[in-house]
């Protein structure tokens, strides 16, 4: 038996998928180890090898495909214990990332703090050199000059470099020399140019994903090396991938040189698993939302795709590498409760994570979490903590609850944790607000999809929020990013900055350039061991108003020479999508494109789920008793009440339950709240609709 294979590190958990070569979908999971999360991928690869009653060994030899999203970069760049970083760039310019581009997110602030710069002052130096905004050399390289900022590297214990010159997307002639002399005189130090990380316009963008390309790289090197190597000494035979920000996958290798494409590497891998069951279920509007130990990650699908964005940031460092947009904030099943100075209650951003966890866990945490309220209200099962594996301290979290919440407040207990409930479902409310209503969308028009182990408590009230009526829980809702990473293709993203107007662009000009940027995509592409007649090539433009400051990145036709035909068509293609965005088109502007963009795409072998038959009226069998359980209003009363408890496992399609009724699984539990009811579909996912 083959096996294709999807392992996630979160912040509280580690997910794994395996499906099997009849179609079949295995999940497991194991407590994260931050520091050192390959133990908990290994902990995790061990259980579902012992699952298939095999050894470590046979297991990965068995894998056909094995696919790792993991955190390193994201978290590397969060906590700020990346590498001593310099930046060599053109002399007289070394406060282009500390300028940024002086855009606020609140313009009333006068004092809105911005993050460090990821390098000091002191270790920004400039090199003497200049080329010109057409690529011609003004001021040859000064190479004694580099050398000089290199000792200065080496004696300030730089561990990695940046390299950002003016105009290097025009010519990286310079930008190459210094990469050699830095080779030579500081041997085994990490190396990033713009001019490979992203060749493209604009000084700031350029230098900041550059530099923290530089000062992620060598903790995710380190990482992702020493678990290859680690993974092929025990049997690993096929190549390992590494989820991508761009919803695709990439080798290890490629992922190391391109660190900062890692940083959403988990959850971009979860949306990917969206558009899948998209497709799937024929619901073209899905709205996916994944509730975790410490983040909630909530991402819009249109027509069936997710919206790349290249104007993302990560904790306030801008990276401009293509990533699926995704609002992130921070409510989690970890998510600390607490109380502020005026005496409200508010819970997170702050998470107490895998280490030392909730309450409840007792692994040493002593501050109330979203868990800890969950379990107090009796919406989960404090003997089914992962399918009876792991035993919580109910009596302990109650205590820390009252004392640090409920008395503060003059609340019962069970008010005082449903504040909790309330006000986390508020929070991821909000989030998904941002990508919906605030961008055009209205969300009566999208189902969302609850993935993640703790956001199938939460989704009907996240519903009930925002006006969606239809809550589509996955039959491997907990495990989703995993799931996702086995459905996503290799993907290389390419770039070049090509200016020219429309109308007036020059067709040979701009099929000699397409022609250029494709060639080597294709070839950086057969290097990651895809097979020729699985790639295909993806182009895009980067496209604005004339006198415009940020563009609309539009998809242009492939697989042809462009002409004057394709022009017009690119033209409607933008305008009409400016209207989409922004409310208005003004056709009779002329157009500007910025930059080209080539997506090189490796298909890869997809999951084949199978539909299964619906039966009637079975449900009553996979009923496994009552439970105690707080709901605010029902039957216009709050309070506990005695709920019918079902066993995940045990429902089949066509199966049909009318809430208020908790359905668990062994790494997941399924609140369907009063008002709402659901049934099982023929693909075994859990459909929850809205009451008229």
């Amino acid at each position: 038996m083959n096996f294709r294979v999807g392992v996630d590190t979160g912040g509280t958990f580690t997910d794994c998928v395996v499906i099997d070569d009849k179609g079949g979908i295995h999940t497991f999971k194991e407590l994260s180890t931050p520091k050192d999360p390959s133990i908990g991928l290994y902990n995790v690869i061990r259980k579902a090898a012992d699952f298939f009653n095999k050894e470590l060994s046979s297991f990965l030899q068995d894998l056909d495909f094995f696919a790792h999203g993991t955190t390193v970069a994201t978290n590397t760049l969060l906590t700020h214990t990346g590498a001593v970083t310099g930046l060599i760039l053109t002399e007289g310019f070394r406060d282009t990332i500390e300028m940024r581009r002086a855009h606020k997110t609140n313009i009333w602030d006068l004092y809105l703090p911005v993050p460090e710069p990821l390098v000091p002052r002191y270790l920004r130096l400039g090199a003497k050199e200049r080329i010109d905004f057409q690529g011609n050399i003004i001021t040859p390289l000064d190479e004694e000059s580099v050398r000089n900022i290199c000792r200065v590297f080496k004696y300030e214990g730089v561990q990695a470099v940046a390299v950002s010159t003016l105009f290097s997307f025009r010519s990286s002639t310079h930008e190459n020399r210094i990469r050699e002399i830095c080779e030579e005189e500081l041997p085994g130090t990490f190396i990033s140019v713009s001019s490979e990380v992203l060749p493209q316009i604009r000084e700031y963008e350029r230098s900041s994903t550059t530099v923290a390309n530089a000062y992620v790289g060598p903790k995710l090197t380190v990482y992702l090396s020493t678990l290859e190597r680690k993974l092929k000494n025990d049997g690993l035979i096929r190549a390992f991938y590494v989820t991508a920000s761009n919803g695709g996958v990439m080798t290890a290798d490629t992922a190391i040189r391109h660190a900062s494409a890692t940083l959403l590497s988990g959850p971009a891998a979860g949306a990917v698993g969206a558009m899948y069951f998209s497709d799937l279920l024929d619901r073209k509007n899905l709205i996916l939302m994944d509730m975790g130990g410490t983040s909630f990650d909530v991402t819009l699908i249109g027509n069936g795709k997710v919206t790349l964005s290249t104007e993302g940031e990560i904790a306030g460092y801008r990276v401009a590498k293509p990533m699926i947009d995704i609002n992130t904030v921070g409510a989690g099943g970890g998510s600390i409760a607490w109380m502020d100075s005026g005496g409200m209650l508010k819970v997170g951003p702050a998470s107490a994570g895998s280490d030392p966890g909730p309450v409840c866990y007792d692994l040493g945490g002593m501050k109330p979490t979203v868990t800890d309220a969950n379990l107090i209200l009796g919406y989960l099962n404090k003997d089914f903590f992962l399918g009876g594996e792991m035993k919580v301290n109910q009596g302990l979290a109650e205590d820390i609850l009252s004392r640090e919440i409920a008395k503060p407040l003059g609340m019962e207990l069970e008010k005082a944790a449903y504040g909790i409930f309330s006000i986390i479902n508020q929070n991821m409310a909000d989030a998904t607000k941002v990508v919906s209503v605030q961008r055009g969308h209205d969300p009566r028009e999208y189902a969302l999809v609850s993935a993640g182990g703790a956001c199938s408590i939460h989704a009907c009230k996240i519903a009930e929020e925002v006006g969606c009526r239809t809550v589509i829980v996955p039959k491997a809702a907990s495990v989703f990013c995993a799931l996702g990473m086995l459905e996503s293709d290799i993907r290389l993203d390419h770039v070049k900055t090509f200016n020219a107007s429309i109308p007036g662009v020059d067709l040979g000009d701009f099929n000699r350039v397409i022609d250029e940027v494709e060639k080597q995509a294709l070839a950086e592409l057969l290097q990651e061991g895809v097979e020729r007649e699985r790639a295909s090539l993806l182009r895009f433009l980067d496209v604005r108003y004339a006198g415009q400051h940020h563009e609309v990145t539009v998809e242009i036709p492939h697989d042809c020479r462009i002409g004057e035909a394709h022009i017009l068509e690119i033209a409607e293609t933008f305008h009409q999508a400016h209207e989409r965005l922004y409310t208005y088109a003004t056709p009779e502007n002329p157009i500007e494109i910025m930059n080209l963009r080539v997506t090189a795409v490796g298909s890869v072998d997809k999951s084949g789920l199978g539909r299964q038959a619906e039966r009637s009226g079975g449900q009553d069998l996979a009923r496994k008793g009552t439970r105690q359980v707080y709901f605010e209003n029902l039957k216009g009363n709050a309070g506990y009440f005695e709920i019918p408890v079902y066993d995940r496992e045990k429902l089949k399609p066509g199966d049909s339950i009318s809430g208020p009724a908790v359905i668990e699984e062994r790494i997941t539990t399924v609140i369907v709240h009063p008002g709402w009811k659901m049934r099982v579909d023929g693909y075994e996912n859990i459909i929850m609709e809205a009451a008229e």
